[in-house]
């Protein structure tokens, strides 16, 4: 009776609301993705993060157990640590987890909403190399944001093609302006200390040091069992 006017059913708000965090959910996981690939964590390793890694398990090797609670501790102060400038040097043969880390200390920082970038030390060179052939404007914008990102991970320092003096010079460049503003770098390498040294100039690996923790991966490769 009364006026007419229909009532809504009982429970259609809630069904609306519902409907909405839903709608909401989808949109956060499809940014994250979004912002996953932007920062250069592809399918690979896309399903990296600390949680993932202790729900598989960690390997029986001593030295990945050590370091994986030094890496967490790190990740779990990472805010502090990037106003800070510290960054951290993964040291070690193949298959030992430094990339696999490196990805999840990424991957906390983007789910908290943080930028960042992850570029193996070959592609990065190239890319730049191929760049500025093609499109200087592109390369420059490329280069500031390997420089400016908050939190930079070079993979496999070392890799590249070291033989050619630019590259040597275009590492100690963005190496030391990172170091100057200020912003963390982690970087992995299959090259020992005495490598490192004996590739890259003195003054680089001695500020790199004076900001970043070393921490050295023996053993084994663990691929076939890690993801």
């Amino acid at each position: 009776m009364g006026n007419g006017t229909a009532r809504p059913r009982a429970g259609t708000d809630d069904e609306r609301f519902q409907k909405i965090k839903e709608e909401e959910a989808r949109f956060r996981r499809e940014q994250l993705a979004k912002d996953i690939e932007h920062a250069g964590i592809f399918a690979r390793y896309r399903s990296v993060t600390f949680a993932a890694i202790e729900a598989r398990g960690l390997p029986e090797n001593p030295s990945i157990r050590e370091n994986y609670a030094i890496v967490k501790d790190y990740a779990a102060h990472l805010a502090e640590n990037i106003h800070e400038g510290v960054g951290l040097i993964f040291a070690g043969g193949c298959g030992t987890m430094k990339t696999t880390l490196a990805v999840a200390v990424l991957r906390q920082h983007i789910e908290a909403g943080g930028r960042g970038l992850i570029l193996p030390m070959c592609s990065l060179i190239d890319h730049l190399y191929t760049l500025r052939t093609l499109n200087r404007e592109e390369w420059a914008r490329f280069e500031e944001r390997i420089r400016r990102t908050p939190l930079l991970i070079i993979d496999d320092l070392g890799g590249e093609n070291t033989d050619q003096s630019w590259v040597l010079a275009k590492v100690d460049s963005i190496l030391t302006d990172r170091y100057n503003r200020q912003r963390p770098t982690i970087i992995t390498t299959n090259l020992t200390q005495k490598e490192l040294l004996g590739t890259y100039s003195g003054r680089l690996m001695d500020r790199l040091k004076s900001t970043s923790r070393l921490l050295v991966f023996r053993g084994s490769s663990e691929r076939g069992v890690l993801a």
